[in-house]
């Protein structure tokens, strides 16, 4: 893997990963001080510019293809079998795993929110759920008959983005997403 300055197509650092399959993902942390790659191979490799320094992150998680950087910083989100699972993006240890939901397959795609406060995928029924990252609150669930493998994509005014499993975009307003859960003790 190489990483390549743009302004004057210059390569700085050139990193190899364990051998065997493919990398189906890379991405840089929202700081730019890591190259993160899924592959090849179970978990994570986040790759320390500065310093080539490599950690595995995760390894027991298995393959997974689709993972997320909040904007602010703080985390990394990825959809699995076991659900969505959130780690410290300074760390990289784990902080939870958001919890009563199975998601689709290994592939399931993950969006945080432009203020980070929210993450947000496709369950395995087909509906847009919501969760505060930082606690794994459960927030919101809005939308049926997505595709519960399909992206999901916050845009730049707070709508969002999923695909239907009728192959179909479908597009989220922002005064509908997300909205507090009234978890009862008052109005």
């Amino acid at each position: 893997m190489k990483v390549i300055e743009i302004a004057s197509g210059r390569e700085t650092h050139t990193f190899t990963l364990p051998a065997g399959g493919m990398v189906p993902s890379v991405e840089f942390d929202a700081r730019g001080k890591y190259v993160v790659a899924s592959g090849p191979g179970p978990g994570f490799h986040a790759i320390k510019i500065a310093t080539g320094e490599v950690t595995v992150i995760d390894p027991g998680i298995g393959w997974v293809a689709e993972y997320r950087f909040s904007p602010d910083g703080r985390f990394m989100a990825a959809g699995s079998m076991a659900g969505i699972i959130v780690w410290d993006a300074r760390t990289w240890k784990e902080l939870r795993r958001i919890g009563d939901v199975v998601m689709g397959s290994s592939h399931s795609y993950v969006a945080f929110s432009r203020d980070s406060k929210y993450v947000a995928a496709i369950d395995r029924e087909g509906h847009l759920r919501f969760w505060d990252p930082a606690t794994g609150a459960d927030v919101r669930s809005v939308g049926e008959g997505l595709r519960p493998d399909g992206p999901v994509e916050f845009t730049e005014d707070g709508r969002v983005v999923a695909a239907g499993a009728d192959d179909t975009i479908r597009v989220f307003a922002p005064r509908r997403v997300p909205a507090p859960r009234n978890t009862g003790g008052g109005k």
